[in-house]
């Protein structure tokens, strides 16, 4: 029966049109009444009056005869609880929180017209409400002598199974406002997203009692199937909300979801006693309490409540909830009682919670073969030497995401070996892809088990591994460093929070050699920054190996300060670095300057991250007139911190920078092919080749057009010509089955190239991979080619990988020299602002380099401190004073004169064996005396250090204890002609040229020159 029939139906006793008016009247004009008919109303005793019995859309009413009428009841349709009948003409409505029913009698003695007509009418209300629903799933209890009658077409619903309707009608229980502002976010962005898990959150800008209804709208809708209230502070009546719509809905809600709401074991425990009260059992399977205090309490009677679920559970997180080894002992209780757990639990999560040890029960059920994916145990006081028995018997087929971190490893203090089976389970693990040991004080041997067993495995790929706060002891960094290059199936490593005294140099070049690793996070590092340099050179050292696999770098919250420019100076050498963080390092203005130098070099980095390092407006600048320039860099974090400590002027002006700076920047993701060849003329220059210009303008008239374009085109004409004929078939056999015909064209040609842009993107982007790979390789090529050009035999392909001479040019061979040490930006005169032990060591000298020492001019040395006035004593000396009016040179010639040894004697060769170390006025005046009875040493170098050494005895070394320097430009040097010469223990009085290296700086004293006293006293003074 369809809702215009129910409306047409009317009892004998035909309502007069001044009562129907009466009742438009009272009710209001905007009512939609979809039935109204007269009716005996039982009261007290045998007693019946007449009423007027009307449906609307939300409510029943009950009016008097009389006109002007009044109502005399009235309830909502979602407080019936009951529906019941004794005669054939009788109707009992039990509402949900009155005691009494409501008794009414319709049409004659004996019939059941009437009767059936009020229950045809409430079934399309409920229809008009709730559709697909039946009348039965909403109501409690339905006793009639026939069945429910159905309806159909009563009207059109709306989207996300007409919520708005619903949220409507709930709004009418509530008595309370209806917002339009929630129906239209519903039916919009809800229906464009296909979100079907209603989130408070997008709506808790509104009243607590606004949020009622919305949740009782839940209650039989057929679109949503959960509610998320994350960070939603639930009061007490939206709370009961839920329990409602928990114990009562049809469909039943599936998923459940409540993190950081401020939830206490009372709101858990009215829920599990709702799930224990549900007219069915329960269809939840999401169940998430996360960073909500229920205690073992609330914890416990929500798990009991879901317990009955046939379906079994799906997802549990109960992390940070105050949770002891209780509720983990029912947990598991209740997962071994059900055996559907085993294949439908894919995601535990128990972290943040005083378990100890009471985990036995729970590796029960994990040592049976299940389906766990995700198991969160982090920081639960867990000892994780016992669980590795379990987990390799269970877990190793697909478990993907293990979190153990901030556990101890052993109960005792001095751990045992650890168990075969934990190597065991990472060399069995098949799907393993997240790994985290954060903050677990590992002995050295686990740390080795867990590395080879990772070695081990052929199946694993991906892995992320976080071992930020391991290292504890330099043994364990000794572990990684030699374990660490033959894990393959490592994608991600996180050393973040470790000491940097534990050799990390040393690890990073480990890490260099492993060419699976994409992502390394050196984060948060402690210790003291003398233990810098050396990691900072290390980073170097891999970013610029040219078969390094590192493409993300993340050195946040280091506070490196000047340790960090060494980086910035070789970032533009870094061929495969595509993100970096170096956020937090406080590198100020002078390292802004650097940075903005790199990258106008570099051609490969994509993201950057540059927050927190002390910038001023200045320096944001520089950078940002830099990006301007940059080929290949697509988003750069916009500097809030920065930003917001220049005031409110300088926060406007970098967001106007960086707003500019981003609409540049988006032309490095377009497919022009000026950008790589641009790239391969900064990788020419950056690598010491020659004539970067003029190969970058041969390449761009080689290049052959973009082949997409045209392809695309050619591509969406076959589409659009596939299209329009099978929609002509299509239109044929609506045709035969009488259905009209349709003029003009569904499908345009546009809309068929619209659709495929994506596609274009994609492929667009794999083609500008593609080609930066062959500019680099023609790099490569230019810079191993010999110095003779390569001859081509077409004359119409342009010698690409020919050297173009330029008058005034550096040689090839010298250029191909200097390759090495141009991939590493010279110091800048910025970073001499910073103090001396803030600045890297210069990289190891070269031969070639080393050789044109020898050639520098010599040139006077001049005290820089000397002149400064010395500061005023206030207190007395406490050793007591000498004379100083007595020579400082007597006493020498006695001395030397005793203390020396006959030459060839066996104290002679002790003492030609053993170092001697100056650092006194008597060790350097010894050199002042000449002597020709002894050979000229020679000078030899390498690339680390200099060694002095004679052709007659073994090397020795000179050291002078000199006052510090900052600055090291002062370099002299000896003639050139003249070999420079050494002492050795054996010719203590001889000396023709010295050469001390006194704070980095080369001190050149001419040959054959006699000191005298008071040069010796400059000298030591300096």
């Amino acid at each position: 029966m369809t809702l215009k029939k129910i409306a047409k139906m009317s009892t004998k006793s035909q309502i007069s049109t001044e009562l129907s008016e009466s009742i438009s009247n009272v009710l209001g004009k905007n009512v939609r009444i979809l039935y109204k008919s007269l009716i005996r109303m039982e009261s007290r005793g045998d007693k019946v009056d007449n009423r007027v019995l009307i449906v609307t859309s939300y409510r029943i009413f009950i009016t008097t005869t009389k006109v002007p009428t009044r109502v005399d009841n009235g309830f909502h349709l979602m407080e019936i609880e009951a529906l019941e009948s004794k005669k054939a003409n009788h109707l009992s409505i039990t509402l949900i929180h009155e005691h009494k029913p409501v008794s009414i009698l319709i049409g004659e003695e004996g019939t059941s017209e009437g009767l059936s007509n009020v229950l045809h009418a409430l079934v399309a209300a409920f229809d008009d409400l709730f559709p697909n629903v039946a009348v039965e799933d909403i109501i409690s209890k339905v006793n009639l002598p026939f069945q429910l009658p159905s309806v159909s077409g009563t009207r059109k619903h709306s989207t996300c199974g007409d919520f708005s309707n619903q949220y409507a009608a709930m709004c009418d229980l509530c008595q309370t406002p209806f917002r339009a502002e929630v129906a239209w976010d519903i039916d919009t962005i809800y229906l464009a997203h296909d979100i079907r898990m209603l989130h408070l959150k997008d709506f808790d800008h509104l009243d607590q009692r606004d949020l009622i209804p919305l949740v009782i709208a839940l209650q039989h809708n057929t679109w949503f199937t959960g509610v998320c209230g994350d960070g939603v502070r639930a009061g007490g009546e939206a709370w009961e909300g839920v329990c409602r719509v928990v114990r009562c809905a049809w469909p039943a809600p599936q998923r459940l979801s409540w993190r950081a709401a401020t939830l206490r074991h009372d709101h858990a425990a009215r829920l599990g006693h709702a799930l224990a009260r549900a007219k069915r059992p329960p269809a939840m399977h999401t169940v998430d309490f996360s960073q909500n205090h229920i205690e073992d309490k609330g914890a416990m009677s929500v798990l009991s409540g879901l317990a009955n679920n046939p379906d079994g559970l799906r997802y549990i997180a109960l992390s940070q909830c105050g949770l002891t080894g209780k509720t983990v002992t029912h947990l598991a209780t209740m997962l071994n009682d059900n055996p559907c757990h085993l294949s439908t639990l894919s995601h535990l999560d128990l972290s943040h919670n005083n378990l100890k040890d009471d985990v036995h029960n729970l590796y029960n059920f994990l040592a049976q073969p299940n389906v766990l994916t995700h198991l969160n145990l982090t920081n639960t006081e867990t000892t994780l030497e016992n669980m590795w028995g379990a987990l390799l018997r269970g877990c190793a087929a697909r478990l993907s995401s293990l979190l153990v971190g901030r556990n101890p490893w052993s109960a005792v203090r001095r751990p045992k070996d650890p168990p075969p089976s934990f190597r065991q389970f990472f060399t069995a693990c098949l799907a393993l892809t997240e790994l985290d040991f954060s903050y677990c004080k590992m002995p050295p041997d686990a740390l080795k088990s867990l590395l080879l067993g990772l070695a081990c495995n052929e199946s694993a790929t991906g892995v992320q591994l976080n071992l930020s706060g391991v290292l504890s002891s330099s043994q364990a960094a000794h572990v990684l460093e030699s374990c660490i290059h033959g894990v393959r199936c490592l994608q991600s490593l996180d050393l973040s929070d470790n000491s940097m005294e534990f050799e990390l140099s040393g690890i990073v070049r480990a890490i260099g050699k492993n060419h699976s690793i994409t992502h390394l996070s050196l984060s948060r590092l402690t210790g003291k920054r003398s233990y810098a340099p050396p990691l900072i050179q290390a980073l170097v050292h891999v970013l610029q190996e040219p078969d390094t696999a590192l493409t993300s770098l993340d050195l946040s919250d280091c506070k490196l300060k000047g340790d960090l420019y060494g980086l910035l100076n070789a970032l533009g050498g870094a061929r495969r670095l595509r993100s970096l963080d170096v956020g937090g390092n406080l590198a100020g203005d002078a390292g802004a300057r650097l940075l903005a130098k790199a990258l106008q070099c570099n051609c490969t980095l994509h993201t950057l991250y540059i927050d927190r390092n002390a910038f001023s407006l200045q320096g944001l600048t520089d950078i940002a007139m830099a990006l301007r320039r940059s080929v290949s860099v697509r988003r750069v974090e916009f500097p809030g911190c920065d930003a917001a400590a220049g005031g409110r002027a300088a926060s406007e002006r970098v967001a106007t920078l960086w707003r500019e700076l981003h609409e540049r920047l988006a032309g490095n993701s377009s497919g022009a092919q000026s950008h790589r060849v641009r790239a391969l003329a900064l990788e020419r220059a950056w690598a010491g080749g020659e004539a970067a210009a003029a190969l970058a303008a041969q390449a761009a008239a080689a290049l052959p057009p973009p082949p997409l374009p045209a392809a695309l085109e050619r591509a969406a004409a076959a589409a659009h010509h596939l299209l329009h004929q099978y929609l002509q078939r299509c239109g044929e056999v609506f045709a035969a089955m009488g259905g009209g015909g349709t003029s003009g064209e569904l499908v345009t040609l546009q809309a068929v190239r619209d659709a495929m842009a994506p596609c274009s993107s994609t492929l667009q982007d794999l083609i500008n991979e593609a080609v930066e790979s062959l500019a680099l390789s023609a790099c490569e090529s230019v810079d191993s080619a010999d110095s003779e050009p390569i001859t081509s035999n077409d004359p119409d392909i342009p010698d690409l990988l020919t050297p173009i001479s330029h008058s005034g040019a550096t040689p090839l061979g010298c250029r191909r020299r200097e390759r090495c040490g141009r991939r590493v930006r010279p110091k800048s005169v910025a970073e001499q602002q910073c103090s001396s032990n803030e600045m890297l060591s210069l990289p190891p000298l070269h031969a070639e380099a080393a050789d044109a020492l020898a050639e520098l001019p010599a040139h006077t040395l001049r005290h820089l401190v000397k002149g400064r006035p010395r500061r005023v004593k206030t207190r007395a000396p406490t050793r007591p004073i000498t004379d100083q009016s007595q020579d400082i040179d007597e006493g020498l010639d006695e001395f030397w004169r005793t203390c020396r040894t006959p030459p060839g004697s066996e104290e002679a060769s002790l003492s030609a064996r053993t170092p001697l170390t100056s650092r006194s006025l008597h060790s350097l005046s010894s050199l002042a005396s000449p002597s020709p009875l002894r050979h000229s040493p020679t000078l030899q170098r390498d690339d680390t250090m200099y060694s002095v050494t004679s052709g007659e005895s073994t090397p020795v070394l000179l050291e002078c204890e000199v006052s510090r320097c900052k600055s090291s430009d002062n370099v002299g040097s000896k003639a050139p002609t003249t070999p420079p010469p050494s002492r050795s223990s054996d010719n203590v009085n001889t000396m023709e040229g010295v050469e001390a290296c006194v704070g980095g700086s080369i001190v050149g004293i001419t040959p054959g020159a006699a000191l005298t006293s008071n040069q010796l006293s400059d000298a030591i003074l300096y």
